[in-house]
């Protein structure tokens, strides 16, 4: 699959991998590796041969990730408001079919 870097909205009918992509090459965005979180504005790639590569909130707005530990340890997506990483938490069903 071919990185691209898009300036305007993106449709994709069959999704994203969100998270570490387990059959990319090290190279790739995100590696085989997810983002931990290091500080509020600060994620880094603990392990592999990229271990200790950050990327910073900041100049990164509207930026989506995923965190293996963004909430109480547990995994969730983060999105970057320009200044911090922001996670995405929620506990209500986001599609719900009609009875």
């Amino acid at each position: 699959m071919a990185n691209t870097t898009f300036t305007g909205p993106v449709v994709a009918l069959n999704g994203f991998i969100g998270g570490a992509n387990e059959n990319a090459g090290d190279t790739q965005q995100g590696g085989k590796v997810s983002w931990t979180v290091s500080d509020a504005s600060t994620v880094t790639i603990a392990t592999g041969t990229r271990a200790g590569e950050t990327l910073s909130a900041v100049g990164n707005d509207g930026v989506m990730i995923y965190v293996d530990n963004g909430f109480s340890n547990a995994p969730t997506y983060a999105f970057s408001n320009g200044t911090q990483w922001i996670r995405l938490l929620t506990t209500t069903v986001a599609i719900a079919t009609d009875a």
